[in-house]
């Protein structure tokens, strides 16, 4: 393969790069920097690639130039974006002697779709290592109202989960790539032995916008377990000068980092849109307007002072005590910044912009998760907005604020005079902000309500009333409020609430810890001490909760339990500290101080800053929460008791089983909905072995290819073969054996052989043992596993265990459901006691009650829901080690959305249909340019469409069995010009109502929609009869050719309202190609009318023509002989006269000539005399 030589593009490694949308690869290698290089071709619109072994060009839409390039293309103004691969700088040698298994890239759509075409504009891009390559910076060109591109963090964005006009996206769609090995020369490693966080080049085309690609790797290459990430970006905040320098847009990076930034200074929380903010920001320096900026979860980060006025905005209505430069609140989200400094609140979107700078702004409450197609954020106001809330919208990098309640503030609407909002929870799926009222009387004390606001009905209503002390809950892990328990002397201040949306769990807290499921009634949690306060809590949205206190203690919760522990200060914790010690970790320093706590893929981590020989540094490091439960264990619970002359020492273990295992899981990607693809890397064909830039380059065309044969694969016709790869090969699998015969021989171009059995889609992918991160489900279906658990007695005395009866069984282990939407799912569980093994197997099936969502599109607005299943007994008690280290066993959170599945589409059955449509009209007649992509259909036969439903994900296409809608919408005689019909054309072309004559269509079904407007088809639906009547825009079409008309109708399939089978608003539009139109009855006669006259008059010049043939043959040749006769006459007298002149000469030969001429002349006379009598004769003889 190689790649069109329109200029070249050399690799350069460069001192900086960019943050901004990530790619995250994961990779346990070892090696050395070296910089790779390729020529790659590139051109005005775009590149193209050659292969052997597809025999032809395969060109692409646009040409990706590769991550760190440094372009020497002379880039045309009108081109202002370009794509880019994404591409990982080497840090293995050219992938590396010692290691570099590529495994799995996992491109998470969360919200997003691959057939959104990105585009970059030439910007810098940022590795983990804190070194700099040059890199195209890729925002979005997708389409939206306007047209316009909107730039967001220096660049295009797109926000997924909106729904593009014309462009279908799947926002939670995944797609996974599986790779091979790839090894090359290079050295062996850094001097100082330090891990490298590079594989290789990764040659993933960077064009899903907000997607993070997960490489895991294994160094040896013999298996996949996920060892080390990092990212690469794909957009963000850097940008180079005019005079090749690079600086942030942000602000300016500071160097230095003053251990007074850090030490001893409060730890404050990190807010972020989950799953969709490409970096992460810090604020909480002191007195400084700078915050921590990192795109690589802080595994590095960087100290950026920002370009704000920092303005003061005191006022007698404004009041402000203190101020400072300090950035209190930092908040990141996909496309937008936000900070507050004091009472004002900035947002970048390519600059620093202030909003509402007319109010005072006391505090910014973050929302976790997008909805709706946007982000948003909240802002709590002081002084003469008291009581309201500035609720902010992000939509596409725009950025809007409105004024909550509408009417009237939320003192007036739970009739106070005073209050004051201290947090906000938006919970989006219900379109409900839940406020936190502190209500000053003046006559009593001040207390809090918990008030819900209904966004769409303007309605306020108080959930519920905090007590004013904290309960006595008299030993108990936990006190459910009813009003009827006594109060201990401890005054309750709550300081801020937190929601989780898969379970509906609501957190109120302060220095208490408050639990509810259902914003009314509330559990005290008592473990929680009364003389600490909370300062923030971090939620792993996973089943987990750790707490960080005003004292910087750390308590963790697991959601669905009552006991709570504490991490830091620990006895636990010392013990761990101990033991990292002894192994000389670097991790851990006797000065030290948090700065924040925050989860990551389900693991709990820690940026602190570590004081050492006086130099300080910012670490990321993991809190082993499940070693330090368990270090806790033999201190409290063991037993000393003496046998004989000596203590025996025993110790009590509370975990109710020896072994839990989790069997008969499903095939996960019908739950997942991840795509994978295999695509291995050519082999080289040098004796070496080794990669070098040539194959690698090649592996990048193939890579991008094979993606763009993904997202090219979403079109109307279905395929005859549901896979995406299928037309790549389809023709070239008879030159197969022949290429593998030159690869054989070494005769192969550019010493590569790519096998085309080497990429394919993978739909039989098996489980392995553990439960899917989140599990989808459609109408009706259902999801099921079985947990095989033994039985064990309650300590760890060496004794033989004995066979327990059934009962016994049954009484020592318990499993326990709590669901999220009991009215939404349930959940049947089946036990099996297996008495001679000592064990109990319990089979678990998730349904859903088709009550809970209406219908959506594919993907979109998936409804969060979780199911939690636990063996009672076993929370925060039971462990298990596993080569991923130690894991806590007995407590299964499984994340549901419920809602239509991402990756499923309807799909034109072309193949079918046709062959139906020839079985049931016994002929069927294709037009006379044949196009094999839409074929076409005759107008006087009875139509009969198909539809099929493909998945995407399993591979899974079956006939759609659901009913449908069945619309033209659009129409034209050619397919330049097809247009679009109005609501009100449609009505009158496709509804069996209309009375002007106007239907294009009819069926003989009689089902209807509850209007009657339209008919409703299904699959068993007797079939469609064209009818195209005198008001109708294919009546009366004029033929372009001596072939009969042809039409092309934009037709509409939709099953929204009218099917009960699914979750899914399918909706697929297509064109639709039906020759044989019949004319007018006037066009008709009119064309025969002309026709007679034309052959009348045709008819009437042959028989002319035949009649006057003879004669106009005799007097053309009379004509012609007397023509001749003249010419020679004329001939004649110039002889004569010339002769004349010579004899002038010679008097006695002039005599002579003159006497011979005159009796030559003479006979010439005669002879002309005696010519008429004879003309007709020499006529005929000629």
């Amino acid at each position: 393969m190689s790649l069109s030589p329109l200029c070249q593009v050399t690799g350069a490694a460069k001192p900086r790069a960019l943050l901004g949308k990530r790619v995250t690869v994961e990779t346990g290698a070892r090696g050395g920097q070296v910089p790779a290089k390729a020529e790659i071709g590139c051109g005005s619109l775009g590149g193209h690639f050659e292969t052997g072994q597809e025999g032809r060009a395969a060109t692409v839409d646009r040409f990706q130039l590769s991550d760190w390039f440094e372009s020497r293309c002379t880039l045309p103004r009108d081109v202002p974006c370009w794509p880019c691969v994404a591409e990982i700088p080497n840090s293995a040698g050219a992938v590396g002697t010692t290691g570099g298994t590529i495994g799995i890239v996992e491109a998470v759509g969360v919200p997003g779709y691959p057939g959104v075409h990105l585009a970059g504009c030439p910007e810098q891009v940022r590795d983990s290592r804190q070194e700099w390559h040059e890199r195209p910076f890729l925002p979005s060109t997708a389409r939206g109202d306007t047209g316009q591109c909107v730039q967001p963090a220096g660049g295009c964005t797109h926000r997924p989960g909106r729904e593009i006009p014309e462009l279908p996206i799947l926002p939670e769609d995944q797609l996974l790539l599986q790779w091979r090995v790839l090894r090359g020369p290079g050295p062996q490693g850094p001097p100082d032995g330090a891990e490298a966080r590079g594989a290789g080049d990764l040659p993933v085309p960077s064009q899903f916008p907000s997607l993070e690609d997960r490489t895991p790797a294994d160094p040896d290459g013999g298996s996949s377990l996920p060892q080390q990430r990092f990212q690469v970006n794909i957009n963000g905040f850097l940008q180079r000068q005019q005079d090749n320098t690079l600086h942030f847009t942000v602000g300016n990076e500071i160097f230095d980092l003053i251990p007074r930034y850090f030490m001893n200074v409060p730890s404050r929380p990190l807010w972020y849109t989950v799953d969709q903010a490409p970096v992460l920001i810090l604020g909480g320096i002191p007195e400084e307007k700078s915050v921590l900026l990192t795109d690589t979860s802080f595994k590095d980060s960087f100290l950026v002072e920002l370009n704000i006025d920092s303005c003061w905005v005191g006022s007698f209505y404004c009041p402000q005590a203190i101020f400072t430069a300090t950035i209190y609140d930092a908040i990141a989200t996909e496309s937008t910044l936000f900070i507050r400094q004091n009472q004002l609140v900035y947002y970048f979107t390519g600059s620093w912009v202030r909003v509402l700078a007319n109010e005072c702004i006391k505090s910014l409450c973050p929302v976790h998760f997008h909805s709706n197609g946007s982000e948003y954020i909240m802002a709590l106001t002081s002084g003469k907005r008291e009581g309201y809330v500035h609720f902010g919208t992000i939509t596409d990098g725009h950025v809007s604020f409105q004024v909550l309640p509408k009417h009237r503030s939320v003192c007036e609407g739970i009739q106070v005079f005073n209050c004051s909002i201290t947090w906000a929870v938006f919970i989006a799926g219900d379109y409900i902000l839940l406020m936190l009222v502190e209500i000053q009387d003046p006559t009593t004390r001040s207390y809090f309500q918990v008030v819900s606001y209904d966004l769409v009905s303007d309605n306020l209503v108080i959930l519920y009333t905090i007590p004013e002390f904290i309960p006595d809950a008299r030993g108990l892990e936990f006190l459910m409020i009813l009003g009827t328990e006594s109060y201990t002397n401890f005054t309750m201040v709550p300081k801020g609430m937190f929601y989780n949306p898969y379970n509906n769990l609501l957190f109120i807290w302060g220095n208490f810890l408050l639990q509810s499921y259902n914003n009314e009634d509330f559990i005290y949690l008592a473990d929680f001490p009364k003389d600490q306060s909370i300062k923030y809590l971090v939620n792993s949205f996973h089943g987990e909760t750790a707490i960080v206190t005003e004292t910087e203690e750390i308590w963790y919760l697991l959601e669905g339990s009552y006991r709570m522990y504490r991490l830091f200060p620990s006895k636990a914790w010392e013990v761990h500290v101990s033991l990292q010690v002894m192994q000389q970790s670097s991790f851990y320093t006797r000065i030290e101080t948090m700065v924040t706590l925050f989860y990551e893929d389900h693991q709990l981590y820690q940026l602190v800053y570590l004081m050492n020989g006086g130099q300080g540094r910012l670490v990321k490091r993991l809190v082993p929460v499940e070693q330090l439960l368990m270090y806790q264990q033999p201190g409290n619970h063991y037993l000393l008791e003496r046998r004989g002359n000596h203590l025996t020492l025993s110790f009590t273990d509370f975990c109710p089983f020896t072994v839990m295992h989790l069997r008969d899981l499903p095939d996960p990607q019908i739950y997942t909905r991840q795509e994978r693809y295999r695509a291995h890397p050519p082999r080289v064909l040098e004796p070496s072995g080794f990669h070098d830039q040539n194959s690698l380059a090649v592996y990048q065309g193939l890579v991008y290819y094979l993606l763009f044969l993904h997202s090219k694969y979403h079109k109307p016709y279905a395929d005859p073969v549901h896979d995406s790869t299928w037309r790549w090969w389809k023709n070239k699998k008879v030159d197969q054996d022949y290429y593998f015969y030159l690869a054989s021989n070494l005769q192969s171009t550019s010493n590569v052989y790519i096998d085309m059995a080497s990429y394919e889609k993978i739909y039989d992918l098996k489980a392995e043992h553990e439960l899917p991160e989140r599990i989808y489900l459609d109408k009706g279906t259902s999801y099921g596993f079985s947990i095989f658990v033994t039985v064990r007695g309650h300590s760890l005395e060496f004794q033989p265990e004995r066979v327990l009866t059934t009962l016994e069984l049954r009484s020592k282990v318990d499993l326990g459901v709590v669901l999220a939407d009991a009215d939404c799912i349930e959940v049947v569980v089946n036990q099996k006691v297996l008495i001679n093994r000592n064990s109990v197997l319990f089979w678990v099936t998730i349904h859903d009650k088709r009550s809970c969502f209406d219908q959506g599109l594919s993907g979109h607005h998936l409804m969060k829901t979780s199911v939690l299943v636990k063996v009672v007994g076993a929370v925060g008690h039971c462990f298990q080690n596993t080569h991923r280290g130690l894991h806590m066993q007995g407590n299964l959170m499984i994340p549901l959305l419920i809602g239509c599945p991402p990756g499923k589409r309807l799909a034109f059955d072309i193949t079918y249909t046709v062959e139906y449509n020839r079985l049931q009209n016994k002929h069927y007649f294709d037009c006379v340019h044949v196009d094999p992509e839409m074929p076409c259909f005759l107008f006087r036969d009875t139509f009969y469409p198909f539809f099929l439903i493909q998945d995407l994900v399993t591979g899974d296409s079956g006939s759609f069995q659901g009913s449908y809608v069945f619309k033209v919408v659009g129409g034209g005689p050619t397919m330049d010009t097809v247009i679009e019909y109005s609501e009100e054309e449609i009505y009158r072309f496709n509804s069996p109502l209309d009375k002007t004559n106007s239907l294009i269509w009819t069926t003989k079904n009689t089902t209807t929609t509850k209007d009657l407007a339209f008919n409703i088809m299904t699959h068993q639906s007797l079939g469609i009869e064209w009818l195209c009547l005198e008001n109708s825009p294919c009546h009366d079409t004029i033929p372009h050719s001596i072939f009969a008309p042809e039409f092309f109708f934009k037709v509409l399939v939709s099953n929204r309202g009218v099917d009960k089978s699914t979750y899914c608003d399918h909706q697929l539009i297509f064109l639709l190609h039906i020759h044989g139109l019949p004319l007018s009855a006037n066009r008709a006669l009119f064309i025969l009318m002309v026709s007679f006259i034309v052959f009348i008059g045709l008819v009437t010049l042959y028989i002319i023509f035949c009649l006057l043939l003879t004669p106009m043959v005799k007097a053309c040749n009379i004509l012609r002989w007397k023509i001749n006769n003249i010419i020679t006459s004329e001939s004649y007298y110039t002889y004569k006269s010339s002769s004349r002149i010579f004899s002038g000469t010679s008097g006695t030969k002039s005599r002579a000539s003159s006497s011979i001429s005159s009796s030559v002349s003479s006979k010439v006379v005669e002879g002309n005399q005696e010519v008429p009598e004879e003309p007709s004769e020499k006529q005929y003889i000629t």
